[in-house]
């Protein structure tokens, strides 16, 4: 495990590193504010409210008619989402959905053709090597914005949509001034842990999935999938897991998992990573109980809706039983593919 002394000092060192304003680490001021509006919280409130222990004093929520996530406001200032406009869902074509595992680092991504990508956490340091085209992103873990602000830096500067929920929002405000987001920003939230409101008990999921789009596997855990993002999705203790719940949503019925390793990640590097960079990981701790039966629900359900999801990663966790195991290079573009998008490259770059 890794000390607070620790985990800020490779954040100093990553600051100096990214260059000064890429990202502001929180003032020690800052930070022991934030931990006494915390406690007061947690004085004050039941254990049911407990989720919200970051968000009651700084952040505001707007919901529409019907309870769902509408508008944002972080320290008074209202942040712009996606969220009443709502997001294009007629997308038939397939979806490359980009994970961390270190699976990722034997796929030549410069021969694939990527017409669509979804990326989680660290999958922006593609980028260094190859001209990946990130049309969506998903953060949804307050501890990578801690330990990775350069990273998310560089993400809510892209021309992306980032869905992401009201707490690891605020994680970001803490490190990165809002007039440096440029992505487009999609608001979602945990089924049973809605922002500002309580949590859902085990009756209540049962009441959601009858008049929703949120389908329950295991109603004591809770395990289960969710098809409306507005109404919510299920944790599944992997970004993955939430990021597949949005392409569903968005209307893809084809989607590729890349470096949805998931084995050993205690000891593994991500992709991105080194033994001596490495970050903490609870993947390991999670897949038996949460990780591996939620997937493995999903594949059932996604089967009878049509989506078709196949697994790059040969070594992934992931059974073939869950979804079927493919070589990346039965993607590669051939030739004349290669060719009509060298032609597209220059033609938006008015070379031709």
């Amino acid at each position: 495990m890794i000390s607070m002394d620790q985990a800020t000092s490779a954040a100093t060192a990553r600051r100096d590193a990214c260059g000064v304003g890429d990202y502001i680490w929180p003032t020690r001021a800052r930070r022991l504010s934030a931990t006494f509006f915390k406690l007061l919280y947690r004085w004050t409130h039941s254990d049911a409210y407990r989720h919200n222990e970051r968000l009651w004093h700084d952040v505001g929520i707007t919901r529409d008619a019907e309870g769902c996530l509408a508008g944002i406001s972080i320290g008074g200032h209202e942040i712009e989402v996606e969220n009443a406009r709502g997001l294009s869902i007629a997308r038939t074509a397939s979806c490359h959905l980009i994970a961390t595992g270190p699976s990722v680092n034997d796929i030549d991504y410069d021969a694939l053709d990527l017409d669509h990508v979804m990326g989680v956490n660290g999958a922006i340091a593609l980028r260094d090597r190859h001209d990946i085209p990130f049309e969506f992103y998903c953060i949804v873990d307050s501890g990578f914005v801690r330990n990775r602000p350069d990273m998310v830096a560089r993400v809510v500067r892209e021309d992306l949509t980032l869905f992401t929920t009201p707490l690891v929002l605020w994680y970001i405000a803490q490190c990165l001034p809002l007039a440096q987001i440029r992505c487009r920003i999609f608001l979602i939230e945990d089924v049973q842990y809605p922002a500002r409101k309580r949590s859902l008990r085990p009756r209540d999921l049962l009441d959601m999935q009858a008049n929703s789009d949120a389908v329950l596997f295991d109603e004591a855990a809770p395990l289960g999938f969710s098809t409306n993002l507005k109404r919510g999705v299920f944790d599944g203790r992997t970004v993955a897991y939430t990021a597949l719940q949005a392409l569903v949503w968005l209307g893809f019925r084809e989607v590729f998992l890349h470096g949805v390793d998931l084995g050993d990640a205690a000891h593994t590097p991500r992709f991105y990573e080194t033994v001596d960079t490495m970050q903490p990981s609870s993947l390991d701790a999670q897949f038996d109980a949460v990780i591996e039966p939620s997937f493995r629900g999903a594949s059932t359900l996604l089967g009878s809706l049509g989506v078709d999801v196949k697994n790059l990663s040969p070594q992934s966790a992931l059974g073939t039983g869950i979804f079927e195991k493919v070589d990346w290079r039965t993607l590669r573009r051939t030739p004349a593919m290669r060719t009509s998008c060298a032609a597209q490259r220059r033609r938006a770059a008015g070379l031709s």
